[in-house]
């Protein structure tokens, strides 16, 4: 598979991955044809060839001939729609300024449909989204990894009077996503290149990775302690994996009542765990206890820690970071005489795999008297069958 990775060590802004993505062969030239029947304006892109620390790299420089006035979501898909993008890159610009909108309108108690936006809906700001999302596609990169960015400190201005580092905005855009905050540094992720990232790659530091092409983008200010770059690389990556970072949360019990354990599983589920199994262990003094293991997203950890305190006898929960490696996954439904089932696919280098929804083949079961084997298998007979048929059909 085709990955790009982008190193996160100085955080980034939508014009830095812009001109590390030309370093990696973008064409400035076609990036601009592209570009000029969508921005409602003149406008050029200057490419500088810059040095820094020693590294090469390009500068990219925006000169537009206007200012954009407050645009809403609503303005800026309509200046996609008749363009002549792909409907994939169409969705994923205006997926990235849904997510922009989502955030303003969390910090100023507003609505998207309401929001308007000042920097990030800029003519500028434009052309670094959807100059990001076509070029990636150009590129033909199939998955983007991207280092924890760094957030600096600091204060500067906005279009609201003077705010925070890291700004409100990027903050609420890289809600749940592990971050690196260093203290000063200043604006270090601008909210275009933090909505860009958040809705186009998955944020990790584990990735097998063989590199093929390393492209260097450069900021204009000055970092005390490294070099302002955002570094992308292109490579291969084996398999169609995905890798995330979880928690492991565990306590040895050997004072609750055996009938609890069920009513904990239900509870740790609902706390936000993604598995819960339970073991039978030997504890001090040779008494026979259950090991329990919840492994969570960072943002639940907290929450189900408190389920196994509160809940059964334990004293203390250990908790451990692991790292998951998943396939890539994605839900279908399958017509059945049963009624419409859901069926997870999951990607494997052999082709799809499909794995029936259990509680909606049990439903039908209950709801029909049907035994429930037969239906799981029947569903995974008439996922196959369709899924041959597909393939097929692509092949003519």
């Amino acid at each position: 598979m085709r990955a790009l990775y982008i190193d996160g060590e100085a955080g980034a802004a939508g014009d830095m991955l812009l001109a590390a993505l030309i370093d990696l062969g973008i064409d400035p030239a076609d990036l601009t044809r592209v570009l000029q029947p969508i921005v409602p304006c003149s406008f050029e892109i200057v490419v500088e060839a810059v040095a820094v620390n020693g590294i090469a790299a390009r500068r990219l420089h925006v000169q537009v001939a206007e200012e954009a006035g407050h645009r809403s979501l609503a303005d800026i898909v309509r200046l996609l729609d008749p363009s002549g993008l792909s409907a994939a890159v169409k969705e994923r610009c205006a997926a990235i300024f849904r997510r922009l909108a989502a955030a303003e309108a969390k910090i100023h108690s507003s609505t998207v449909d309401r929001v308007r936006f000042h920097e990030v809906g800029g003519n500028d700001a434009m052309i670094d989204v959807i100059g990001v999302v076509w070029s990636l596609a150009e590129l033909r990169i199939e998955r983007v990894c991207c280092a924890p960015l760094v957030l600096g400190s600091g204060v500067g201005q906005s279009a609201h009077g003077s705010i925070h580092y890291p700004a409100p905005a990027v903050l609420e855009i890289l809600r749940d996503q592990p971050v690196q905050l260093v203290a000063g540094l200043g604006e270090t992720t601008t909210p275009t290149a933090a909505a860009i990232l958040a809705e186009t790659a998955e944020f990790t530091t584990r990735l097998l990775l063989v590199p093929e092409r390393i492209g260097y983008g450069a900021g204009t200010h000055v970092l005390p302690d490294r070099p302002n770059l955002v570094r992308a690389t292109i490579g291969t990556v084996e398999g169609d994996w995905e890798t995330d970072e979880l928690w492991l949360v565990t306590s040895d019990i050997d004072n609750t009542r055996p009938e609890v354990f069920d009513w904990l599983a239900e509870r740790l589920r609902a706390a936000g765990a993604a598995d819960v199994t339970m073991t039978d262990v030997a504890m001090k003094k040779n008494r026979r206890g259950l090991r329990v293991e919840a492994l969570c997203p960072a943002p639940a950890r907290a929450a189900v820690a408190e389920v196994i305190l509160a809940e059964t006898g334990s004293l203390g929960v250990r908790w451990t970071p692991v790292w998951r490696t998943k396939l890539r996954r994605h839900v279908e439904t399958v017509e059945t005489p049963w009624g419409p089932i859901r069926v997870k696919v999951a990607h494997t280098a052999h082709g799809p795999r499909g794995i029936p929804e259990y509680d909606d083949c049990r439903e039908a079961a209950a709801r029909t008297g049907e035994p429930l084997m037969k239906i799981l298998e029947t569903v995974e007979r008439l996922f196959a069958g369709a899924s041959m048929r597909a393939t097929h059909d692509l092949k003519e």
